[in-house]
C-alpha cells in the first residue's frame, strides 16, 4: 500500500514522486535487512506500492529529518546576528527572578509572579547587562506600592529601601506617580490593576524610560552612573501584599518596544519548528475530524476495511509529529506564541457550538490521545494563563473585543469534554482564575473623562445635567452587557450534566465540587486561627472585592436561570434533608444548634422519623468511617511554633498537594467527593443555590460596602457644596449692597478685598466641585455595571429564596437546628445590601417596592424566631438583632414588622421585654428604642445636636457604616438612621406589661439595676479623667479609656430612653398602687433620676469638667442626652397630674416620691432652661418641708454665680462657670417650644406641692437605712433579724434570696409593727422532731 496520497493530505507534498526506485529498495535493504551476498537482481519492478508502510515511515521521518536541518541551516544567520546584540547580556539563558529564602516574598513555580507578605521587599533577576538596548514588562496583579526599575550589582537594599532608593538603582512607582533615584521627582501616570508596564534601558545613551499599556510616559532618567564594573539589572520593590508577573522575553512582549531586546533571547529555531508541525498537525486534526464526523453521521461498515488501514496511518502521523511536537511545546514562548495564535485564526464560538468535529475539537482529542497526560496539562494551563493575561489586561477603549476573544477561545477549549473537565479539575478553581475571567474591568480613567467631560457630571451639589448623566450610565451599561452574556454563557458550558460517564463525573459534579472547596477557602479569611492557612492557598493576591461581588453575582444569575428552565414547577430553595443527612459539607461553619455530631447524637429519633432508619443508619456509619479515615494531626495544633516557621519563598500549589483547609475538616476531600455518572438535578441546583448563599457571605458583600460608602462621600460633598454656594451668595449679596450704598467711600483697597474674598468662595467651591465629579464618574461605573438595578434584583431573588429555605426548614421542628450557621449570618447583610446599600443617592428613606416581598418575608422571620430556643449558637442570635435593627432603620421595615402576623408580634415584643440579664441586652435595647425614637422628649433623632450647630436642621447622612460582612452592632445609639416610631409596637410593649405584672417587674428591675450600674461606672471614670488632668498639665489620655466612659454614658442614655418609653406606653406599671412591686419601682426611678441629675446638671462636677475639655474621643457626653432623657422620665411619670390640673393641689404618689427624694433639688430642673434661680445647697442643709420657694435667692443663670448673699447660716457650693453652657433654647431643631414650655409647668407644678408638703423631721444617723443611707429603718429580716428600709430589702430580694448582709437566706421579711411584707416560699420548712 502506498501512502503517497494520505501523505500530500497532511504535509502538502509529494516526496515519493521525485525517490529512484532502485536506489531506495538498495538502500532499505541495506538498511533494515543487513547486507545482501547474493549478486542475482531482482526480477520484481521497483514500485512504491510495494515497499511496506514502515519502509515508507521511514522516509517520511528521513525527511521530516531534513527539514529540521534546513530550518536551521537557515536560521543560522539569524541566530549570528541575535548573538551579536547580546553580548552585552550576562548571565544563563534562562531569565527569571533571583529569590533566595531569606525575604518575606511568595514566588510562583515558575518564578516569574511575585507576592510580597512583607512589609517592603526587592528583587532581582538573574542576569544583568553592561550596553545595549534592553527592555521587559510588569503585569500588575495590584496597583499598590511598587518600585520598578534597573538596579546595579552593587546596590544592598533592605526593608527600608529599594529601587531607586540608592545611589545606582533607578525606580518608578505609578501608585504615588513618582520616579526615584536618591530623591524623587512627579512623573508618569496613575497605574490600575492589569496595566502592563514596559521598562527599557538604553545603557550607551544612559537612557530609562518607561512604557504604559504601550505608551510612552516619557523619559524618567537620562543620566546613569556607568563604567567598569557597572552592570544593571532588572529590579522590583515590593509593599505588603503587592503582586506582579515579570516578562523578561519569556512569552511574546504584549507591547515590544522597536529597537530593543527581551532579556531573554528568542527561540527562533524553535518558533521555525514548532509553526512547521503546528500546521502539519492542523491538517492531521481535519482530517481526523472529517471522519468522526463521518463516523458520527453513518453507521459503521465493516467490509470497508481500507479506512481502518487509512486510520493506521494517520496515527502512525500523528505518532511521529507528536513526538518532535513535544520536543518544542513546553517552552511557553512556543505555546503562546505559535499554538495560541493558531487556535486563534482557526476557531470560532458560533461554529465551535454547531460542529461538534470541529478542527479544534479533533486537535484537542490528539494531543489527549498522543501526548502524556502531565505533558497536554502543561500545555492547556500555559493556555489559559495567556487568555488570562489578555483578558485581565487594562482596557483600551470602550473596545472589549480583545476580552470576548480571549473569552471566546477559552469557551472553545472547554467544548472539548476531556479539556473542560481537566480545567475544572486542575485549572480554573487555581488562583481565582474562573473567577477573574467572570470579572469585567472598569473602563481606564481618561475613557470615562471623555465619556463624562466636566460639564456633563452630575451629583446634587454640583447640579449638573442629570439625564445626560444617566445617558452615559446606560451607554456603559450597554458597552459591558455582550462580554456578560459570553461569561454567562461560558458557566453554562461549564456546568454541562450530560457528559457523565461510568468511570467519570459529569462536567457539573466537578464545577460543584471544586467550587465547595474554593468557596470553603475563601470563608476560612473570617476565621483568626485560620489566618495562616489562608494565606498560603494561592499565590496571587487574596480575592479582590469588585472580583468577589462579580463572581457572586454571575454565580446566582446562573442558579435563577438554571432553576427556571430545568426545574420551572418547584419551589426554589434549599431541601432541609440535605443539612441533615450530610449531603453538603459545611467544614468549619457550625449549625444554628451547634456542632453538628452533638445534633446527631440529641435529633436521632427525629432524623429516624424524617429519613427513614435505613438512611440514619447510613449516615451514622459514614460518620465512624471518616473518623477512623481522616484523624485530624494534633500535632498541627500542638506545634506552633513549626508552623510559624514553615518557608514561604518558593512555596507552589501542585495539583496533588492536600490544601492546608484539609486538615481542618474530618471528611474527605471534597474533590473525591464527585461519584461517576450525571449529577442529580434538584440536589446540584440545591448545592449550587447554597454555594451561592456561602459565597455571598464570605466575599461577596464586601465591595458593596465600599460602594455605598462613595455614595456617603457624594452626600456630604453635596451638603458642604450647597452650604459654600448659600454663604457665597449671601456675602455677595450683601456686598453689592454694601457697594451700592457706599460707592463714593471705597477704594481700591476695599474692592481688592472684597474680590479675594470671592476668589477664596470660589477656590473652596472648586475644590470639593472637582472630588465631586472624580466620584460621580466612578460611580458611573458602580451604578451601570458593578451594582446595576439587574444585580440588585439577584440580591433581592437570594433573599426571597434564603428566607424560603430558612421558613422550610423551621417547619420541620427540632431539625431547624440543623441549618448551617450562615443562613442566618447573611440575613443582616443582605438586608443591608437590599433596602440600604444597593441605592446609589442617598436618601432619607430609600423606594423599596420592588423588595417588598422579601422585606416582608423577613419581617415574619425575624419576629417569630427572635428567640427562637433551637437556635443556640451566639453569633446567630446576634445576626438577628442585626437584621431587626436593619429593618427599624427604614420605614418600609418597620411598615413590614406591623404587617407580620399576631404571633409573629408577640413573640418578637416578648423576646425584646426579656429580662437584661445573662444575655446581650445592648442590641435588645436598641431595637426598643427604634420603636420610640420620634415620640420621646426631644428625642426627635438618634445624633444628638451640636453645640456649634447654631440651630440649623440636622443632615441626613443615612446609615452608619458599622457592619460590612460579619461585624456586628454595638447596641448603642451609634446607628444615624432617620426616626419611625411605631405607635403599634408601642401599644402591644405597654400591653404585654400591663397584663404581665411579674414579667413587666422583672424587665424594670433589670432596666433599672443595668441603668445605675452604667451610669455608676461612667461616674467613676470621669472622675479619675478629672483627677488626671487636674493633677498633671498637657494629660495623654488613653483612647480606651475614653471609648469606655463613651460607652457607658450611651448605655446610660439609651436605658434611660427605654425607662421613658415603658412609663409613657405602660403608666400604671409605678403609678397603679394596687400592683405589688409599684411603689418599690416608683422610688427607684425617682432617686435614679433625681441621682443623675444632681451629678450632671449644676455645678462643680466631673461632668461639666469633662464637658469643657472638648475631647474628640468625648464627643458624646455632653449635657443634652441625659438631661432631656431624664426629663423625659419626669414628664412621663408626672403626665397625668400635669394634664388633669386639680384644684386644690393634692400631692400624689409621684411627686412625694420624687420631692422627698434625699437628692432632689430644684436647680437641677432649672439647669436644663438655662434660667437657675434656686441656690445649690449642701445635702445636710437642703430644707425640707413648709417654706417659700420664691424667698430663695436669685441665682445668675450664666455664670451660676449666686446675687443676693445667703444668709450666715447657710452653706453655698461656689463653682468655676463652665465654658459650655446648657439650655433647652439653644436647640430649636430638636427642641419644640412646647416642649421647652412642658419643663416651666413640671417646675412649677412640683414648687406648688413641695409647699404642700408637711415638715418632715429629719431621722438620726442611727435611725438611718445602713444601705442607702437616705431613708429610716422600716423592716426586719428573719431568722438573722438584720434590718433596713423597705424600699432597700425588697429591691435586694429582686436578685438574691439571702441576707444583704450576712447572706443566710431570708425566711420573711416584717415590718416594726411586725405586719409580714415578704415571705419566701422556696425555703424549705425544717421538719418539727417528736420526742417519744
Amino acid at each position: 500500500m502506498s501512502i503517497s496520497k494520505l501523505f500530500v493530505k497532511v504535509f502538502n507534498e509529494d516526496i515519493f514522486e521525485q525517490v529512484d526506485h532502485d536506489n531506495l529498495y538498495s538502500d532499505l535493504d541495506d538498511d533494515l535487512e543487513g547486507a545482501n551476498c547474493s549478486t542475482v537482481p531482482d526480477p520484481r519492478p521497483a514500485k512504491l506500492a510495494d515497499l511496506s508502510v514502515t519502509k515508507q515511515m521511514l522516509i517520511v521521518r528521513t525527511w521530516l529529518d531534513d527539514k529540521f536541518q534546513q530550518i536551521q541551516t537557515d536560521s543560522n544567520e539569524e541566530i549570528r546576528r541575535l548573538y551579536m546584540e547580546t553580548e552585552s547580556r550576562i548571565g544563563p539563558d534562562l531569565t527569571i527572578f533571583d529569590v533566595d529564602y531569606t525575604t518575606t516574598v511568595r514566588v510562583s513555580s515558575d518564578r516569574l509572579a511575585l507576592r510580597s507578605q512583607g512589609s517592603f521587599n526587592t528583587v532581582r533577576a538573574n542576569c544583568c547587562v553592561y550596553g545595549g538596548r534592553w527592555m521587559y514588562e510588569i503585569h500588575l496583579h495590584t496597583k499598590g506600592v511598587m518600585q520598578i526599575g534597573w538596579a546595579s550589582n552593587s546596590c544592598q537594599f533592605n526593608e527600608n529601601s529599594g529601587v531607586g532608593d540608592t545611589k545606582s538603582s533607578y525606580g518608578y512607582d505609578g501608585s504615588k506617580q513618582q520616579i526615584w533615584h536618591i530623591s524623587t521627582k512627579k512623573y508618569g501616570d496613575k497605574w490600575q490593576i492589569g496595566d502592563v508596564i514596559g521598562v527599557t534601558i538604553d545603557v550607551d545613551k544612559e537612557v530609562i524610560e518607561y512604557y504604559r499599556n504601550g505608551r510612552s510616559m516619557g523619559v524618567a532618567f537620562n543620566k546613569l552612573e556607568k563604567g567598569p564594573g557597572i552592570s544593571f539589572f532588572a529590579a522590583i520593590s515590593l509593599g505588603y501584599t503587592q503582586g506582579i508577573e515579570a516578562n523578561f522575553g519569556n512569552r511574546p512582549f504584549m507591547y515590544p518596544v522597536s529597537g530593543f531586546q527581551p532579556l531573554m533571547a528568542r527561540p527562533i529555531l524553535k518558533l521555525q519548528r514548532a509553526n512547521l508541525l503546528m500546521n502539519y498537525l492542523v491538517n492531521l486534526a481535519g482530517i481526523f475530524s472529517k471522519y468522526n464526523a463521518q463516523s458520527g453521521m453513518a453507521p459503521t461498515n465493516g467490509a470497508d476495511a481500507r479506512v481502518s488501514t487509512k486510520k493506521t496511518v494517520y496515527c502512525i502521523f500523528a505518532t511521529l509529529l507528536i513526538e518532535k511536537f513535544t520536543n518544542e511545546i513546553f517552552d511557553p514562548y512556543i505555546i503562546e506564541d505559535v499554538l495560541l495564535r493558531k487556535i486563534s485564526s482557526m476557531t470560532n464560538l458560533a461554529s465551535e457550538k454547531e460542529n461538534s468535529y470541529s478542527v479544534l475539537h479533533g486537535l484537542l482529542s490528539l494531543f489527549w490521545n498522543y501526548m502524556e497526560g502531565d505533558e497536554i496539562k502543561f500545555v492547556l494551563r500555559k493556555l489559559v494563563n495567556a487568555l488570562l493575561g489578555t483578558f485581565t489586561h487594562t482596557i483600551q477603549g470602550l473596545d472589549y473585543e480583545k476580552h470576548r476573544q480571549a473569552l471566546g477561545m477559552l469557551h472553545c477549549l472547554c467544548l472539548h469534554e476531556q479539556t473542560r473537565k481537566y480545567l475544572l479539575e486542575g485549572k480554573l478553581f487555581k488562583k481565582h482564575c474562573l473567577a477573574f475571567f467572570l470579572y469585567i474591568h472598569p473602563l481606564e480613567f481618561y475613557i470615562m473623562e471623555e465619556l463624562l467631560p466636566d460639564s456633563m457630571a452630575w451629583t446634587e451639589g454640583i447640579d449638573g445635567p442629570k439625564e445626560k448623566y444617566l445617558n452615559v450610565v446606560e451607554k456603559v451599561r450597554k458597552v459591558t452587557e455582550p462580554l456578560y452574556t459570553a461569561q454567562k454563557d461560558l458557566l453554562c458550558t461549564l456546568m454541562i450534566n450530560s457528559d457523565g460517564s461510568r468511570e467519570s463525573p459529569s462536567s457539573r459534579s466537578i464545577f460543584l465540587s471544586k467550587l465547595r472547596r474554593y468557596v470553603i477557602d475563601l470563608s476560612m479569611e473570617q476565621r483568626p486561627f485560620h489566618a495562616f492557612f489562608f494565606m498560603q492557598s494561592s499565590i496571587q493576591h487574596p480575592l479582590d472585592a469588585p472580583v468577589a461581588l462579580a463572581f457572586a453575582s454571575i454565580l446566582i444569575d446562573q442558579t435563577r436561570s438554571m432553576f427556571k428552565d430545568e426545574m420551572p414547577t418547584k419551589n426554589v430553595e434549599v431541601n432541609s434533608d440535605y443539612f441533615i443527612d450530610g449531603t453538603f459539607d459545611y467544614m468549619h461553619f457550625d449549625r444554628v444548634g451547634g456542632v453538628l455530631s452533638h445534633l446527631r447524637k440529641v435529633h436521632r429519633g427525629d432524623i429516624d422519623a424524617r429519613l427513614g432508619s435505613a438512611r440514619t443508619q447510613q449516615i451514622y456509619e459514614d460518620d465512624r468511617q471518616n473518623l477512623r479515615v481522616n484523624e485530624v494531626d494534633t500535632t498541627l495544633y500542638l506545634l506552633g511554633e513549626n508552623i510559624n516557621n514553615v518557608p514561604v519563598v518558593g512555596h507552589t500549589q501542585g495539583a496533588n498537594n492536600t490544601t492546608y483547609t484539609h486538615f481542618l475538616n474530618t471528611r474527605p476531600n471534597s474533590s473525591t467527593d464527585s461519584s461517576p455518572g450525571n449529577a442529580d438535578m434538584e440536589a446540584s441546583l440545591c448545592e449550587l443555590l447554597d454555594l451561592c448563599i456561602i459565597f455571598y457571605y464570605s466575599a461577596g458583600h464586601k465591595y458593596i460596602v465600599k460602594i455605598a460608602t462613595v455614595r456617603d462621600e457624594i452626600a456630604a460633598l453635596n451638603e458642604v457644596l450647597k452650604e459654600t454656594k448659600f454663604y457665597r451668595e449671601d456675602i455677595e449679596r450683601k456686598l453689592g449692597a454694601l457697594e451700592q450704598h457706599a460707592n463714593v467711600c471705597m477704594n481700591e483697597n476695599h474692592q481688592h478685598v472684597m474680590g479675594e474674598l470671592r476668589s477664596k468662595f470660589s477656590q473652596r467651591q472648586n475644590v470639593f466641585a472637582t472630588r465631586s465629579i472624580a466620584l460621580a464618574r466612578k460611580q458611573v461605573w458602580l451604578r451601570g455595571v458593578a451594582l446595576n438595578n439587574h444585580r440588585r434584583s439577584l440580591l433581592i431573588w437570594l433573599l426571597e429564596r434564603m428566607l424560603r429555605t430558612l421558613t422550610t426548614a423551621s417547619n420541620t421542628g427540632s431539625l431547624f437546628s440543623f441549618v448551617p450557621e450562615v443562613y442566618v449570618n447573611t440575613l443582616p447583610i443582605l438586608l443591608d445590601a437590599v433596602m440600604d446599600f444597593s441605592h446609589h443617592d442617598l436618601k432619607a428613606q430609600f423606594e423599596a417596592s420592588d423588595a417588598e416581598c422579601s422585606v416582608n418575608a423577613a419581617a415574619e422571620f425575624l419576629g417569630i424566631h427572635s428567640a427562637d430556643p433551637r437556635i443556640v449558637l451566639a453569633s446567630c442570635k446576634d445576626s438577628l438583632l442585626q437584621a431587626l435593627g436593619t429593618l427599624t432603620c427604614h420605614k418600609s421595615g418597620v411598615r413590614a414588622l406591623e404587617r407580620t402576623s399576631k404571633r409573629s408580634q408577640a413573640s418578637l415584643v416578648r423576646a425584646l421585654l426579656r429580662p437584661y440579664e445573662n444575655r446581650a441586652w445592648g442590641q435588645s435595647n436598641w431595637l426598643l428604642l427604634r420603636f420610640w425614637m420620634g415620640e420621646g422628649y426631644a428625642y426627635k433623632d438618634s445624633r444628638q445636636p451640636s453645640v456649634w450647630q447654631g440651630g440649623s436642621l440636622p443632615l441626613h447622612q443615612g446609615l452608619c457604616r458599622s457592619r460590612s460582612r460579619n461585624e456586628t452592632h454595638t447596641g448603642l445609639l451609634h446607628n444615624v438612621a432617620p426616626a419611625n416610631p411605631s405607635k403599634h409596637f408601642q401599644r402591644l410593649i405597654g400591653a404585654k406589661l400591663l397584663e404581665d405584672e411579674p414579667f413587666a417587674t422583672a424587665f424594670l428591675n433589670s432596666v433599672l439595676s443595668q441603668l445605675n450600674w452604667a451610669f455608676s461606672e461612667f461616674i467613676l471614670l470621669l472622675q479619675e479623667i478629672q483627677n488626671t488632668a487636674q493633677r498633671q498639665e498637657n494629660t495623654l489620655f488613653e483612647p480606651k479609656q475614653l471609648k469606655i466612659c463613651s460607652m457607658c454614658f450611651e448605655l446610660t442614655v439609651s436605658l434611660m430612653r427605654c425607662l421613658e418609653m415603658v412609663i409613657t406606653t405602660a403608666p400604671e406599671i409605678v403609678t397603679d398602687e394596687s400592683r405589688p412591686n409599684s411603689d418599690l419601682l416608683l422610688n427607684r426611678i425617682c432617686q435614679l433620676i433625681s441621682q443623675v441629675l444632681s451629678r450632671v446638671t449644676v455645678p462643680p462636677g466631673c461632668f461639666q469638667f469633662v464637658v469643657d475639655m472638648c475631647s474628640a474621643d468625648l464627643n458624646a457626653v455632653t449635657h443634652y442626652p441625659i438631661v432631656t432623657a431624664a426629663l423625659g422620665i419626669l414628664l412621663a411619670l408626672m403626665q397625668e397630674e400635669m394634664e388633669s390640673d386639680l384644684r386644690p393641689q393634692i400631692v400624689t404618689r409621684v411627686s412625694r416620691a420624687f420631692l422627698t427624694d434625699p437628692s432632689f433639688q430644684f436647680a437641677t430642673l432649672e439647669f436644663a432652661l438655662g434660667e437657675i434661680r434656686t441656690p445649690l445647697l449642701e445635702q445636710k442643709n437642703i430644707p425640707r418641708g413648709n417654706f417659700d420657694p420664691s424667698s430663695r435667692p436669685h441665682i445668675d443663670p450664666l455664670t451660676n454665680d449666686v446675687r443676693v448673699p445667703l444668709p450666715n447660716n447657710s452653706k453655698r457650693i461656689r463653682a468655676d462657670p463652665p465654658i459650655l453652657k446648657f439650655a433647652l433654647n439653644d436647640f430649636p431643631s430638636h427642641v419644640s417650644s412646647e416642649e421647652i414650655d412642658n419643663v416651666r409647668r413640671l417646675i412649677d407644678s412640683l414648687r406648688v406641692k413641695q409647699t404642700l408638703l408637711s415638715d418632715i423631721t429629719l431621722p438620726s444617723e442611727d435611725s438611718l437605712c445602713p444601705i442607702c443611707c437616705a431613708k429610716p429603718i422600716t423592716a426586719v429580716f428573719t431568722p438573722c433579724k438584720h434590718q433596713s428600709c423597705s424600699d432597700c430589702i425588697m429591691q435586694h430580694m429582686m436578685n438574691s434570696k439571702v441576707c444583704f448582709y450576712c447572706k443566710t437566706t431570708i425566711q420573711t421579711i416584717e415590718t416594726l409593727d411586725g405586719t409580714v411584707i415578704f415571705s419566701n416560699d422556696d425555703v424549705v420548712q425544717t421538719p418539727m422532731i417528736e420526742r417519744a
